[in-house]
């Protein structure tokens, strides 16, 4: 390719030949700008930019990879426009190329450092939806502790994610850098050229990425291994191009480079006491095959190259923690090469022209929207995609509403990436949705569970197993079958089945077999175990809303069968018909389920016991619990509180409201409170000692609190009464196999400390 920087006229006849060219091919481009009055007019404007350094030639700026030592390039970019270095394409890996195209397409280095600086980088290698998107039925199961852990099963075989970070929030981040989503013929039409590298993964290959929309080009260009999800492009399933070419000398050279300028960032091998995970034995492996293919491309350059080499020290590639570290690393580096760059220098007034011609982006008006296509899904149906963006056909393109839908129908659960495209046809154009379901679903296997010991010989145990179905049918009917062993043994399934495609309205089917060890205590004393038999099935029509709350209304008929499992006969065996109408609704709205620090919750269950439905007994049950956290810093505080059990009769024992054990009375054991009617509150405060990686949860804490309980009984059959306290100091953390909490609890009226040790959900 020429250079488009030529002396005089010519390169003004060059650099229109280029955009005339786009024109030509690119039917994106509205057909005003075709006018030879127009273009006479931009060839005026550009030619004082035309003017090029004394040595003549192109000159193209190569950026290597580096992960989050890539932002390293900033750095250097600054002192190049300081030294009034003007360039004639971009070529970049990995995080080289999302800088360079963000310079390529016309970004200013103070603008790419601000959203650098403003990025939320945690959230973006997240691998997670934040808690106040997901779906309602998972915030459920995270509350029981019913999915710790997750993972597909098809074919015989435990299937696996293909990466540890999808990239979703990445993608809108690089849309962002790119300033558009359109399909591009070709990179040429920036205000520089532009090329990215990537390795096709099937074979091998380098793959020069010069056309399609950039955001996409820019992803696949990072595409770790084993980190990030892969891309597919034209067939190909395209991953990091560092592992062919990191410092992409050659195709710099063939763009537009009679002369290079070479920033490399180096990617040397982490110590030995760096190597604890998984994906840093990924990367360190990535990194030693780097270094092999960087040296080549060094000895490619000559002498009318330079190279800037920047030295970062203990940084690493997923340092992004440290980001902004790397910007003055690099400058220091440009500033010791000084001397080689200072030959690609020009004048102030050559380079204010070529940087106002790079800065100025043409903008177009929003175009009016044809048609959503959605590709690339296996079992999530395309409807349940294109029917929540058809609002956009026939508006203009409104961008910001059309992120935050996509961002919504992400949320859901199903998918492992969804990002979109525009093919512009003139003022007019069609949405293209690129979307992945989970390699490993649709059927997954989910564990939790957890246990309680008060050291004391008593606690209860809970593990937790659980299959589930997702998108039986095209209106989204999910099954789901749990399985717990413990203290409390329980086997039950639901089938979930909204009533059409996106409805909020459900109807869900359950059944459930249980049996379970109640605890009796007269005065402070274990007097016997009670077991407890309980079959119910029934039907619930229900009406979720949105991602934080649901209602519902069902019937439910069974049976309850009870004796004695060891000690004192102190009740009666039972041997009852059930049945009963229930009305339940809750509201989620918590950060987190265990430690939050924002949000509230809230739920109440209403339950009619009727000779009606089926009963032998003839009660009334509620329940009313509702939460709420507020933080500052690292101090949170928390507050609680909950209203059960019958308002004016006796209750069967099995229906009772147990309380004690950690968050539950902390100075008394487990289930050694219990009444017809309790008022429970909390008030809690915890201190964030110090974050946690990701992929083991979300902090460490340490805290106190203070609980009260108000009980009352309707008969004389051992219910406590009265006024219970609680006050506990405690050290915890928020896992991602749940809860840990191991604390100290007293209680003035028990006048005893009692020290436990809770993980995950046993009960």
């Amino acid at each position: 390719m020429n250079s488009s920087r030529g002396r005089g006229g010519n390169g003004c006849v060059t650099r229109m030949a280029r955009y005339h060219r786009g024109l030509e091919i690119n039917p994106l481009l509205p057909m005003s700008w075709r006018l030879p009055t127009l273009a006479l007019a931009l060839c005026a404007l550009l030619a004082p930019v035309s003017a090029a350094p004394a040595q003549g030639g192109g000159v193209a700026l190569v950026l290597s990879g580096g992960g989050a030592r890539g932002v390293a390039h900033l750095g250097v970019l600054k002192v190049l426009e300081e030294m009034r270095i003007p360039v004639d394409c971009v070529v970049g890996t990995s995080m080289g190329a999302i800088v360079g195209a963000g310079y390529a397409v016309g970004l200013s280095v103070a603008e790419m450092e601000k959203r650098v600086r403003s990025a939320d980088w945690e959230a973006m290698f997240a691998n997670s939806v934040p808690r106040e998107r997901q779906p309602f039925r998972d915030k459920q199961d995270a509350v029981r502790n019913r999915s710790a852990i997750v993972m597909g099963y098809g074919n015989g075989r435990v299937l696996l994610p293909q990466s540890a970070v999808s990239g979703q929030a990445l993608d809108r981040f690089l849309q962002g850098l790119a300033g558009q989503s359109e399909v591009m013929s070709s990179f040429d039409l920036l205000a520089l050229p532009f090329r990215a590298v990537a390795t096709d993964l099937e074979t091998g290959a380098m793959v020069v990425l010069d056309k399609g929309p950039l955001w996409r080009a820019m992803r696949a260009s990072m595409a770790v291994p084993g980190v990030f999800l892969p891309i597919e492009d034209d067939g190909r399933l395209l991953v990091d191009g560092g592992l062919v070419q990191n410092l992409p000398v050659d195709v710099g050279r063939s763009l537009c480079g009679d002369r290079v300028i070479a920033i490399n960032l180096g990617t040397p091998p982490s110590r030995r006491d760096r190597l604890t995970s998984a994906t840093e034995i990924v990367l360190q492996a990535i990194n030693l095959a780097l270094e092999q293919n960087v040296n080549q491309q060094l000895e490619r350059l000559g002498e009318r190259d330079a190279l800037v080499q920047v030295e970062l020290g203990d940084i690493t590639s997923m340092d992004f923690d440290r980001v902004l570290d790397t910007i003055p690393m690099g400058e220091r580096a440009a500033r010791e090469a000084a001397a080689s760059l200072a030959a690609f220098s020009v004048d102030q007034q050559t380079f204010g022209r070529w940087q106002a011609q790079r800065l100025a982006r043409w903008r177009r008006p929003a175009p009016i929207i044809d048609s959503v296509t959605v590709s690339g899904l296996r079992y999530v149906p395309s409807e349940s995609i294109s029917a929540g963006l058809s609002g956009h056909i026939g508006k203009p393109l409104d961008t910001a509403a059309l992120e935050e839908e996509i961002d919504e129908l992400y949320s859901r659960g199903d998918l492992e990436r969804l990002r979109y495209s525009l093919v512009r046809e003139g003022n007019r154009g069609g949405l293209r949705i690129e979307a992945a379901d989970k390699t490993w679903g649709p059927n997954f296997l989910r564990f939790g569970g957890g246990l309680f010991a008060d050291f004391e010989g008593s606690g209860a145990v809970g593990l937790y197993a659980g299959f589930s179905r997702r998108w039986l049918n095209d209106w989204g009917g999910r099954l789901n079958v749990d399985l717990q062993i413990g203290t409390t043994n329980r086997l039950r399934g639901e089938l979930y089945q909204p009533l059409g495609l996106g409805a909020s309205w459900f109807v869900a089917p359950t059944a459930q077999v249980s049996n379970r060890a109640v605890p009796v205590y007269v005065g402070g004393k274990k007097l016997s175990d009670y077991k407890v038999r309980e079959f119910e099935a029934g039907i619930d029509l229900g009406y979720e809303v949105g991602a934080w709350g649901e209602v519902r209304l069902g019937v439910r008929k069974g049976s309850t069968r009870t004796e004695v499992l060891s000690g004192l006969d102190l009740y009666p065996a039972l041997d009852l018909d059930t049945g009963w109408l229930r009305l339940s609704g809750a509201i989620d709205k918590l950060d987190s389920p265990f430690f939050p620090r924002s949000g509230y919750a809230a739920n109440f269950l209403l339950e009619r016991h009727s000779g009606d439905y089926g009963s032998d007994l003839d009660y009334l049950f509620s329940e009313l619990a509702a939460e709420t956290a507020v933080s500052r810093g690292r101090h949170s505080l928390l507050f609680q509180f909950s209203a059960s059990g019958s308002p004016d009769r006796d209750l069967p024992p099995v229906a009772r409201t147990l309380l004690g054990g950690p968050l539950r009375l902390s100075g008394y054991r487990y289930g050694e409170v219990w009444a017809d009617q309790t008022v429970y509150a909390r008030s809690a405060y915890y201190r964030r000692m110090t974050k946690l990686p990701e992929a083991l949860g979300r902090g460490v804490y340490i805290g106190a609190d203070y609980e009260w309980a108000k009980l009352k009984a309707y008969a004389s059959s051992g219910a406590d009464e009265g006024v219970r306290r609680s006050v506990s100091l405690f050290v915890g953390a928020d896992t991602v196999l749940g809860p840990l909490y191991l604390g100290a609890g007293y209680s003035p009226e028990a006048d005893v400390v009692r020290y436990y040790l809770l993980f995950g959900q046993p009960y």
